[in-house]
């Protein structure tokens, strides 16, 4: 019969040794959970996948170029406006009298469509006649014509249209049994007949030094 071997001496430590890594395994883990402890938590949140902050910088990179475009279009549009249907503004130049009844006046007032400078509108403070009371002179065609008082408005003043015609052409034309008389002088405008004449001068000064 084989006879129990005795335990060499060498391996007792290593049995001994058994109950102390299991101290070490325990004092390891002790050691892992208080890391995890310690150590700030990870969020397990996925990230945010709104578009929302996106579509926000892209519009305020384009929110300039959006700006300048829609001045740009008021701009147009205002002035398409403005060619289209030309506001009347009152002007003090050339200065404009007129002669009725043998007396002189200066009461008349003068306009100019916007963006037309060879265009006059003359209103007298009320009609005359009945007939009298809108003028309009062509100065480029040399025209001077019974108009009648502007129908539109933009920003508040009076306006016409550039498809409008400009009026009876007075050139010749015989009324209240006279024939009107135009003048196109390079210092004035003179349109009259037996019972009405109107003036408009570059210099101010009265109807009697008349040329």
């Amino acid at each position: 019969m084989r006879k129990n071997k005795k335990p060499r001496a060498h391996e007792a430590p290593e049995k001994a040794a058994k109950p102390h890594s299991t101290d070490e395994k325990a004092d390891s883990e002790t050691v892992t959970e208080a890391a995890a402890s310690s150590s700030p938590a990870v969020s397990a949140v996925p990230p945010s996948t709104d578009p929302r902050p996106v579509a926000n910088r892209r519009l305020q990179r384009f929110l300039p170029d959006l700006v300048k475009a829609a001045v740009a279009l008021g701009v147009i549009a205002v002035a398409v406006a403005i060619w289209y249907q030309p506001p009347l503004i009152q002007v003090d130049h050339p200065y404009v009298t007129y002669l009725f009844g043998g007396k002189t006046f200066k009461d008349a007032k003068l306009y100019r469509p916007v963006a037309m400078p060879t265009r006059f509108y003359v209103e007298l403070p009320h009609p005359l006649t009945d007939r009298y009371a809108w003028f309009a002179i062509d100065r480029r065609r040399e025209v001077a014509a019974l108009a009648d008082p502007p129908r539109h408005h933009l920003a508040g003043h009076k306006a016409i249209r550039r498809s409008d015609p400009l009026g009876v052409d007075l050139e010749f034309r015989k009324l209240d049994h006279s024939e009107w008389q135009i003048h196109f002088y390079d210092e004035s405008i003179i349109f009259s007949n037996a019972v009405l004449c109107v003036r408009l001068d570059i210099k101010n000064h009265s109807l009697n030094g008349q040329k």
